[in-house]
């Protein structure tokens, strides 16, 4: 099971096209993603960052200058010495970026990487983030009301079948699922936690491959992170780490880490 970073393990990963049945799931690998969406630009998403290493593509967003807010599966079991955080480009990987390293990484001691509850992680920069296209986001306190239309935005995979991350930033508005709408598509699948949040428009608009870590957005602020999915555009939402839910444990990691 994976969540939604892209690695070179990622590319055998693509959901097989056709019926679905739910042996099809229990064989399946969850996966981290933008389907559906259209190009965007940085100036439209100043807190969104590119986090990598020379292998795994992750989002991530910019909560104080110095702070990055990702999934904990994007970090996990890695050095922090591998990571090159990627600010104020529209483009992968640059050009005109900022680039910072990170000097501590922090996952939440109750994230599990099987299921992916409290997939969270704090990255803190070397030095603070500044420049052109590049600003911090607010962290959400209340969480998304269902079918309300959200925004999600990064590099991944722009179509299933895909083989390739975007080159340019993308961005789609995708419709908030009720907690009770959200578990009732996982049933049997997998146990959505408190943790855990969806949002898509089945078969048209989802996250996909390359997209982890990078930001759901409400009305101005930070209301999720992009965990994982079964395929991208699927008979699933997306699943999405629920920031009212770990916001707390992320701002207590910055002021005793600052």
């Amino acid at each position: 099971m994976i969540g939604r970073c892209l690695s070179a393990m990622l590319l055998l990963l693509i959901p097989i096209q056709g019926s679905v049945s739910t042996s099809y799931f229990d064989s399946m690998e969850i996966q981290p993603r933008i389907i559906g969406g259209q190009v965007s630009s940085i100036k439209k998403e100043k807190y969104l960052v590119q986090v990598t290493t020379s292998t795994e593509l992750c989002g991530g967003s910019l909560i104080k200058p110095r702070w990055v807010i990702t999934a904990a599966h994007c970090v996990y079991a890695k050095n922090k010495d591998e990571f090159k955080v990627y600010g104020g480009a529209s483009d992968q990987g640059g050009p005109y970026a900022t680039i910072r390293q990170v000097d501590f990484v922090a996952i939440r001691p109750d994230f599990n990487r099987k299921t992916l509850n409290m997939d969270v992680a704090a990255l803190r920069l070397t030095s603070e983030m500044t420049g052109a296209n590049i600003e911090t986001i607010a962290l959400a306190s209340e969480s998304v009301p269902a079918r309300v239309l959200v925004k999600v935005s990064g590099w991944g995979f722009l179509t299933p079948d895909a083989t390739e991350t975007a080159t340019r930033v993308h961005s789609v508005l995708v419709p908030m699922w009720s907690r009770f709408s959200c578990v009732a598509a996982f049933k049997g699948i997998h146990r959505i936690t408190r943790s855990m949040m969806c949002a898509a428009k089945l078969y048209k608009k989802d996250s996909c491959d390359g997209d982890s870590g990078g930001p759901l957005v409400y009305r101005g602020e930070l209301a999720g992170i992009v965990s994982f999915g079964y395929g991208c555009a699927s008979s699933l939402p997306g699943v999405y780490t629920s920031v009212p839910v770990i916001r707390d444990w992320f701002l207590r990691v910055v002021e005793e880490h600052s």
